[in-house]
């Protein structure tokens, strides 16, 4: 029978035996820089003033623009210095290129490396034999473009929709009309629950796409269809997954300043340039192997769970207590 606890203990079961998949998660981390944008969604909106959040993800968008803007107008005076200046230049521009694109592909391909190689591993009755970085990796690669264009695809609409939040937010900056505000409350209720659950649906249209390789369009479509006919089991194990990513995140800190903070602290005071630095590199590894850990364990839950409710055994905790 189908439980949220019997999912998060077999992905946690397949995450601990195969470390190898700690590799792969490191850089999948890499895709949303933080595990998942359901996570960012969440805390942005509880752990600070709406209002506040809002503006000050407005702004982040608006400043894009600035950026574009300036980068153009530093290109343009740049041709007008001298050659060397001109070469050396474009020499940074373009190995600074060739490392973001080579992290791009390195964290797309990791992701779906992460999801096919999850599947053999929760589908098999015994241990998938030839499992290994290389082997995930060769066939992640193979998904790389239409898995980075899902992913770009979700964040353009998730950032239209905190742009749609926001706008009466910037209309409120030249004019004080308190009906602005009444908008922006009814927008801000219905557009963030939009955004988590895109969020959460571009998760199995990835599986789609890897597992069953689907194409792009049919792999969205058939995405948006499981999440919505199983849209509060996937919400249960969203809000899990939270839990769980929030008593992670601070095991690793209480690590860090039991371990680390007092060694860092006396290396300040000592003056010991040499056991600083030291410190701060393992606190970076710690930080690595825990993020790593939690992305493995998170896609696991949910390739876990996509595999239970493709096939129809999905069931949510307060439907089975209604039932009752």
């Amino acid at each position: 029978m189908f439980s949220h606890r019997t999912v998060l203990k077999q992905a946690w079961a397949v995450t601990w035996k195969h470390k190898y998949l700690w590799f792969l998660g490191l850089f999948a981390s890499l895709v949303v820089g933080g595990g998942s944008w359901e996570y960012q969604v969440i805390t942005q909106n509880l752990g600070q003033n709406p209002i506040e959040g809002s503006y000050f993800r407005l702004g982040s968008i608006l400043t894009i623009g600035d950026i574009l803007k300036n980068f153009c107008l530093g290109l343009v005076n740049l041709f007008q210095q001298d050659v060397w200046m001109i070469l050396n230049a474009l020499s940074i521009l373009l190995v600074t290129a060739i490392l973001i694109m080579f992290f791009v592909w390195l964290a797309i391909t990791s992701q779906a490396a992460l999801v096919g190689s999850l599947k053999k591993i929760l589908a098999a009755k015994k241990k998938p034999e030839n499992l290994s970085i290389h082997d995930s990796l060769s066939e992640g690669y193979r998904h790389f473009w239409p898995v980075l264009g899902l992913n770009v695809f979700i964040k353009i609409l998730i950032y239209f929709v905190v742009f749609i939040v926001g706008l009466p937010l910037l209309f409120m900056t030249v004019s004080n009309a308190s009906v602005l505000f009444v908008v922006y409350i009814i927008i801000f209720v219905i557009f963030i629950p939009l955004a988590m659950s895109l969020s959460l649906l571009v998760k199995y249209a990835i599986a789609y796409k890897v597992i069953e390789n689907k194409s792009f369009v049919a792999s969205l479509e058939k995405g948006i269809k499981l999440f919505q006919n199983n849209w509060l089991v996937s919400l249960e194990m969203a809000v899990i997954l939270f839990l769980f990513n929030f008593l992670f995140s601070g095991l690793a800190l209480i690590i860090l300043a039991l371990f680390l903070l007092p060694l860092f602290l006396l290396g300040l005071m000592l003056n010991l340039f040499w056991l600083v630095i030291l410190i701060l590199f393992l606190a970076i590894v710690v930080i690595a192997i825990f993020g790593s850990v939690l992305t493995t364990f998170q896609t696991a839950s949910w390739t876990n769970l996509f595999l239970h409710l493709r096939e129809g055994n999905g069931l949510a905790k307060l439907e089975r207590l209604f039932r009752r």
